[in-house]
């Protein structure tokens, strides 16, 4: 994918969420595979929850329509497949009523004016089946990280003394953790 450019990856006939690294340390990524191609899109814990949650809002509000158009997918002229890794500051999501699918919309913007490099953005489309598998897999991935604290919900560091507002600090005598 050249600087400056949008591409679609259309219908993919795969999609994945995961994390990569140890919890607490841990980045998180999209990929999305197509006959057009394939994309990688790193976002933050947040943006993939928010993904996650966001599809599961439409497909709990909107119901599959009985007779679902046709999608009609972008034109697609390039030569080479698409291929194409990035960390993505915004994310946009779509849902199609008429023919029931949805698209995801990844764009990685220049962080100042004396940037060189030039926006990349990257849509990919999937159908309500791919919809709920990609969003309960967010929270899972999500999920997976440190466990919270039972009382004050804040992760607990692995090996580590962890300071609860809720009791005041930590208190060694009393293992509240069960660690």
């Amino acid at each position: 994918m050249n600087v400056n450019e949008r591409s679609d990856l259309g219908l993919v006939d795969y999609l994945q969420c995961e994390s990569v690294g140890e919890p607490g340390a841990r980045t998180f990524n999209v990929t999305a595979r197509s006959a057009r191609g394939e994309a990688v899109v790193w976002m933050e814990k947040e943006q993939l929850y928010q993904t996650g949650l966001s599809l599961k809002r439409i497909l709990v509000a909107r119901e599959s329509p009985v007779d679902a158009a046709i999608f009609q997918e972008p034109a697609y002229d390039a030569y080479a497949p698409i291929k194409v890794e990035f960390k993505t500051d915004e994310l946009a999501l779509q849902h199609d009523p008429a023919s029931d699918v949805f698209t995801v919309i990844a764009r990685h913007m220049p962080n100042d004016d004396l940037s060189n490099d030039g926006f990349l953005e990257i849509a990919f489309s999937f159908h309500r089946d791919k919809a709920k598998e990609i969003s309960e897999r967010c929270f899972t991935v999500v999920a997976a990280g440190r466990k919270p604290c039972p009382l004050c919900e804040l992760p607990l560091e692995t090996g580590a003394s962890h300071f609860c507002v809720k009791v005041n600090g930590y208190n060694s005598s009393e293992n509240l953790m069960g660690s």
